[in-house]
C-alpha cells in the first residue's frame, strides 16, 4: 500500500516535469522562428567548380547573385512568421530594402513556381507556405523538404541588353503540384486538374536548371515591428 501511495504522488510530479520540458521547446521553437537570416546558394555554371552565391531580391523575385552570372537585388534578410490565413501556416519575410525598411511576404507563384516577395495582396491566390527549417537547421525548406528548390537560368533586361541570370523556383511534385500536402486532396481536384492545361515546369522545358539548396546564414538579434502598422495593413 505504501508503494502504491508513492507511485500515485508521483505522477503530477512526472506531469509536471513534462509539461515544463514540452512547454520549453515551444518557447524555442518560437525564439528560431524570430533569428533572422540571409541565405546563400551554391551553383557550378558551365562546368565550372561549384561557387557559393548570395540570394538576393530584385523586381519582385529571388535570385542568385552568383560570381560568374552576378545580379544586382537587395540581400535576403528574412525570418518566420505566421502568415494571415485559415491555413495559419507558417510564412516567411524578409526585407527588401535599408531606407526605410519594409518588410515583403515570400511565397510561391501557383502557376510557375517562382519564388517572389510582395504584399500580402501580391500572395492572394499564390501559395504562401509552410515554410520552415531542415532537421539539422541548416536549410530552408517548403512544406517540410529541403531539396525542391532549383536555379533555373533566364535572360533579364539589364544595361539596355540582356543577360543570362539563375532565378530560384520552387519544383513540382511527383503529382505535378507546387500546393502543400494539406491542401492537397479529393476526386475533384483531380478531375479539375485534368481539365487544365498542361502546368509550367522549367524542368520540363528548354530552361536551364539545377537542383540547389538553400542555406540558411543566421543573425543574431531580431526585429518583428515593421509588420505591423501601416505596412501591415498593405500586406
Amino acid at each position: 500500500m505504501v508503494i502504491g501511495l508513492l507511485v500515485l504522488t508521483s505522477i503530477p510530479t512526472v506531469t509536471g516535469v513534462a509539461q515544463g520540458i514540452s512547454a520549453k521547446k515551444q518557447e524555442n521553437a518560437k525564439l528560431k522562428e524570430k533569428i533572422k537570416f540571409n541565405m546563400t546558394a551554391t551553383l557550378s555554371i558551365d562546368g565550372g567548380p561549384p561557387k557559393e552565391a548570395w540570394i538576393v531580391l530584385a523586381a519582385g523575385r529571388m535570385w542568385i547573385d552568383h560570381p560568374d552570372a552576378p545580379m544586382p537585388g537587395h540581400k535576403f534578410n528574412g525570418y518566420y512568421f505566421k502568415y494571415p490565413s485559415e491555413q495559419g501556416y507558417q510564412g516567411l519575410v524578409s526585407t527588401i530594402q535599408d531606407d526605410p525598411p519594409m518588410l515583403n511576404w515570400l511565397y510561391v507563384d501557383k502557376d510557375t513556381g517562382m519564388v517572389k516577395y510582395g504584399s500580402r495582396k501580391d500572395t492572394a491566390e499564390h501559395v504562401v507556405g509552410p515554410w520552415g527549417w531542415s532537421e539539422d537547421e541548416q536549410f530552408l525548406t517548403f512544406d517540410e523538404y529541403d531539396w525542391r528548390f532549383i536555379a533555373v537560368e533566364v535572360e533579364v533586361a539589364l544595361g539596355g541588353g540582356t543577360r543570362k541570370m539563375w532565378e530560384v523556383f520552387l519544383s513540382r511534385d511527383r503529382d505535378g503540384s507546387l500546393k502543400p500536402k494539406a491542401e492537397k486532396g479529393g476526386e475533384g481536384e483531380d478531375e479539375e486538374q485534368e481539365d487544365e492545361q498542361p502546368a509550367f515546369d522549367p524542368r520540363m522545358s528548354s530552361y536551364r536548371w539545377a537542383p540547389i539548396k538553400l542555406l540558411r546564414k543566421l543573425q543574431l538579434g531580431v526585429n518583428s515591428h515593421w509588420v505591423g502598422g501601416k505596412d501591415k495593413e498593405n500586406q
